[in-house]
């Protein structure tokens, strides 16, 4: 089962995330602020994090460029209101795998399928595809 990190300031919308993810069978753990998810990151293999920018303590680039320092390779998703495009690709540069709005316009369900993935990037069928060309390739 997967496991993500929520590191998310507004406690009502971070559960609200970690509800909907749990009715998809991922398991997700929740920090208020940056400091606490770096804890929590240095004790703790994540899947994927989930991360606020705007945040006491730590910003959330500050945060990131953290995390990367600690588990560079785990997925990271901004799940933000600030969408400043300059601000994104900075973001970019230093590692983020995917953005996503959670302003008036946000969609839950868009979060949680941009979540699930990156968890499961190949589907059933997919998996069966690239084992058929393997074989193929063997034979021939």
């Amino acid at each position: 089962m997967n496991k993500i990190l929520i590191i998310e300031d507004e406690l009502m919308t971070a559960t609200t995330v970690k509800e909907a993810l749990e009715l998809n069978g991922i398991n997700a753990d929740i920090a208020e602020d940056g400091m606490k998810g770096l804890d929590l990151i240095k004790k703790n293999d994540y899947d994927l994090i989930l991360l606020d920018l705007k945040m006491p303590k730590l910003s959330g680039e500050e945060v990131l460029k953290e995390i990367r320092k600690i588990r560079p390779y785990v997925f990271v998703i901004v799940y933000t209101n600030f969408s400043e495009f300059a601000d994104i690709k900075a973001l970019v540069n230093i590692g983020i795998d995917g953005y996503v709005n959670k302003g008036p316009a946000s969609n839950l369900q868009e979060l949680i399928n941009k979540i699930k993935e990156k968890l499961e990037p190949f589907s059933i069928d997919d998996m069966k595809a690239m084992m058929d060309d393997a074989k193929l390739n063997q034979e021939g």
